[in-house]
């Protein structure tokens, strides 16, 4: 069988960019052998600083191995610059192209889990992840990003497969994502799961942003956008239901594999829980200890306005309604995250990012600490930007 990755391997790379690209996942990138390693960074830091045409792509498969780029190891085993690089294809509607750079990724790994599972090398629980797969893709396909046209991703999925450039995209936003650190099959759900929330978490705050900025003057689009967000939060519940069907064993396979690369390092989940909940103090050494999180200890980032002290007083029934069910759905997927950290580490076994893994996780379910500012537009543009280093 051809799958849809194959085929987009075949039609948007070079030979060249295919053996780079089998290279790195064949036995998974942290299991390349020194030269092999030495002679992809070379490549990549030999290439233009803003490179075109099919230097574009060698890029995008070859930037999470640079020697020269200071690349924190959590960016380079997610390959966000290539989310980056998607995104930057939409600067009128970084929502729509983020829900369908959701949905390639989600199809992606269906494709990757189905083609598995008729080999015979899915692991037992395959039915079922390709079930919540399954269903978390139509999810993203019927979402509407535009009321007024009934504009849904699905019609957004259909124009990509027409438009040439768009279809382009789609497939090395995918091709060039997938590269899982070691050749354990259970490793590509894992790292798709969290590319798949860095995408919502980035969502999720933008759309908050946005429910705050229109809420006086537009309150309609106000509640249609924090609609929106609450919709991307119930998303990262059932991306959080696929990664459940890994058994513990299976995350330990692959665990070692990931070395420093945490979530704790992510600027995207940081500022998402800022932009709704304002800045949590308790933070502050955490973002002092990791240099590309500093900057969330700025006056500026401080001093924003959160989602939640901009609803606390609304007599709108939308958006009170809107608020309640999306601090619920965060709720329960900060108690999701604390379950997985709690079941998948044994307890005496330190996190990725040298924190003490649940018990770190567990300190900042609840959001009591966070502390409102006074400004709506404090911290802006970073607040509103796809966050990647």
């Amino acid at each position: 069988m051809t799958t849809a990755p194959a085929l987009a391997t075949e039609r948007f790379l070079t030979a060249q960019q295919r053996e780079i690209a089998r290279l790195q996942r064949m036995r998974g990138r942290a299991c390349l052998e020194p030269a092999e390693a030495d002679a992809l960074a070379s490549l990549h830091d030999s290439l233009p600083l803003d490179p075109a045409g099919a230097d574009e792509a060698t890029a995008l498969l070859t930037r999470s191995v640079s020697r020269e780029l200071e690349i924190p190891e959590y960016y380079r085993y997610t390959c966000l610059h290539v989310y980056g690089w998607f995104l930057d294809f939409f600067p009128d509607d970084p929502v729509a192209g983020a829900l369908l750079a959701l949905h390639t990724t989600l199809t992606d790994l269906l494709e990757v889990e189905r083609a598995a599972w008729v080999a015979g090398t899915e692991p037992e629980c395959g039915d079922e992840r390709i079930k919540r797969l399954d269903h978390a893709t139509v999810a993203v396909r019927a979402t509407v990003v535009n009321h007024l046209l009934q504009v849904r991703i699905g019609d957004l999925v259909d124009r990509a497969a027409a438009d040439p450039e768009l279809a382009r995209r789609t497939a090395l936003l995918a091709e060039c994502t997938r590269f899982p650190r070691s050749d354990r099959h259970e490793e590509n759900v894992f790292l798709r799961a969290v590319q798949c929330c860095e995408t919502l978490f980035f969502l999720i705050r933008r759309l908050s942003v946005e429910t705050t900025a229109n809420k006086d003057e537009f309150p309609a689009r106000a509640a249609a956008r924090l609609e929106l967000a609450v919709v991307c939060a119930g998303l990262l519940n059932d991306v959080f239901g696929v990664l459940r069907t890994m058994t513990p064993e299976g995350f330990m396979t692959f665990r070692d594999f990931t070395g420093a690369a945490s979530a704790v390092q992510s600027l995207n989940y940081h500022t998402m829980e800022i932009s709704v909940y304002g800045y949590d103090p308790r933070k502050a050494e955490v973002f002092k200890a990791v240099d590309h999180l500093e900057v969330l200890n700025d006056d500026r980032v401080r001093a924003h306005r959160p989602l939640s002290a901009s609803l606390a007083d609304t007599a709108d029934p939308r958006l009170r309604k809107g608020w309640a069910e999306l601090d619920r759905a965060l709720a329960k997927w900060r108690g999701g995250h604390y379950r997985f950290a709690r079941t998948y580490l044994p307890s005496d076994t330190p996190a990725s990012g040298g924190t003490d893994g649940a018990a770190y996780v567990k300190r900042f379910v609840k959001k009591d600490a966070c502390v409102a500012g006074a400004d709506p537009f404090g911290g802006l543009p970073l607040l509103s930007g796809f966050l990647y280093r």
